[in-house]
């Protein structure tokens, strides 16, 4: 874990300290034969002496031109994607690609809205792209391979001594099923352990900043501190999340646990669990320094929460010329330690796949490739705008242009970098019945929100009995 120094970033800079943070024509001649009768004695002098010339005309005649090779025929590969999101990295790589492989077009086929349920139109359809964006988080690259709609990629990777090794473990892992690997890492990151907090109403308060060693519990007491009653300034903006991917990130912190190691059983009636959800009741109803219902994000931004906890580092894009706006300087750190020190967090990847319908698979399976390398992983990092999760590789979150990026102070890329070190994995239901798991989790989880439900060890057994009754359904 490096060694970081804690700084105070916004509308100035200021140094403060150290802070341990926590990822391949025919040549010859023609050959003669002469053969006949007996010739008369007068003739065959005559005879003699054209032979040699006959032969000689033979072995000095012109070999045949070799035809020339033909040109591989051109080829159109589709990417399917979204648009917003990664709007700078295609304009920077895609004429990259094109330049080194002049047979292979790459065209954009980039989507508004929902993503995950524009793939599903576009199969059905049959006008999905070649290669294809996809999102683990949602058990998507499982599910269309189940459906055999994307193609595994073993074959490829042996033939071509692809080293797997050159993305972080869990990525490769979330792209993995039956033993089978079915994409490969776009991008990724470790979520849900991003903690902002504004330095300015930290001083204006006279209560001390957060860093390394500050626990759950220092961040309630400061909440308490920095709450004004009339609700114009907020302790903390936080969320309890209501899917499975950032709860899972938010009860490690408590040592607690959504899912059990094979992804087949629910843990929400543990202790730790319930110690989680408590923190988050007290926070929302009893001691009501944090809004359940608001904008979290907005509400940071605009100055009007001391802390933000549960979000990924990639809302600098928004912080960041946010807090020049509203005046006010800000830092970050890795999310607090729990009861057991533990941060939480949870590996969240996005992948590539490879359509089972593509005419042109050795194609896009380059183009493939190529969106999974360092430089497109890097070049993603380094977008000012939309998301700026790097490539799902050590060489990219290592690289000195993505640590000393131009835009975002030095310590928000060290400690999005670091959070890979915490080692936490990714992790989806093992049937991949994230929608129907996930409609009854936010169904509970929102009762807390709205102060319908107390999250006692009764009201957590009951939930994680729907929720395993979801985990029993066959994939």
């Amino acid at each position: 874990m490096s060694e970081l120094i804690e700084r105070g970033v916004g509308s100035r800079l200021t140094r403060r300290g150290s802070l341990s943070s926590l990822v391949a024509v025919f040549g010859g001649s023609a050959v003669l034969a002469a053969c006949g009768g007996e010739s008369a004695p007068a003739a065959a002098p005559t005879a003699a002496k054209a032979a040699p010339t006959a032969a000689a005309a033979a072995t000095t005649a012109p070999a045949p031109t070799a035809a020339p090779t033909a040109a591989p025929k051109p080829v159109t590969i589709k990417v399917t994607a979204r648009t917003v999101s990664e709007a700078e990295m295609w304009d920077v790589r895609i004429p990259v690609f094109q330049k080194e492989n002049p047979g292979i077009t790459v065209e954009k086929d980039l989507n508004d809205g929902d993503i995950i349920a524009k793939i599903t139109t576009l199969i059905a359809a049959g006008s999905i792209g070649d290669v294809v964006h996809t999102h683990p988080s949602q058990a998507q690259p499982q599910r269309l391979y189940l459906a055999k709609s994307m193609k595994d990629l073993d074959a490829l990777i042996a033939r071509d001594k692809v080293d797997l090794k050159q993305w972080y473990p869990a990525a490769i892992d979330a792209g993995r099923l039956d033993g089978k690997v079915i994409s490969l890492p776009f991008k990724g990151k470790m979520a849900a352990v991003a903690f902002f907090y504004n330095k300015t109403l930290f001083d204006q308060a006279g209560v001390k900043v957060p860093d390394a060693n500050t626990t759950m519990a220092d961040v309630m007491e400061a909440a308490v501190k920095l709450t004004k009653p009339d609700g114009s300034q907020w302790g903390i903006a936080t969320t309890l999340p209501k899917d499975s991917r950032t709860l899972t990130g938010t009860l490690r912190r408590w040592n607690a646990e959504l899912l059990d190691k094979e992804a087949k059983k629910g843990m929400l009636a543990s202790t730790e669990a319930g110690a989680a959800f408590a923190w988050f009741y007290d926070a929302f109803h009893k001691r009501k320094v944090a809004d359940p219902k608001a904008d979290i994000q907005k509400l940071f931004v605009e100055g009007k929460a001391a802390m933000l906890m549960n979000l990924d580092f990639n809302v600098k894009t928004a912080i960041h010329p946010a807090a020049k706006q509203f005046g006010y300087e800000y830092s970050a750190i890795l999310a607090p330690k729990g009861p057991t020190g533990r941060r939480g967090g949870i590996w969240v990847p996005d992948a590539l796949q490879l359509s089972a319908t593509s005419p042109n698979p050795d194609q896009a399976w380059k183009v493939l490739q190529f969106l999974a390398s360092k430089d497109t992983g890097l070049a993603l990092a380094m977008q000012k705008t939309g998301s700026t999760t790097p490539g799902a590789r050590p060489d990219v979150y290592n690289d000195p242009k993505f640590v000393n990026h131009e835009v975002f102070p030095k310590i928000l890329q060290e400690l999005d970098r670091d959070a890979n070190e915490l080692g936490e994995t990714y992790q989806v239901p093992g049937n991949y019945k994230i929608t129907e798991f996930n409609k009854a989790l936010g169904d509970a989880v929102n009762k807390v929100w709205e102060n319908q439900g107390e999250p006692t060890p009764s009201y957590l057994k009951a939930l994680n009995d729907e929720l395993q009754n979801i985990l029993d359904l066959p994939r």
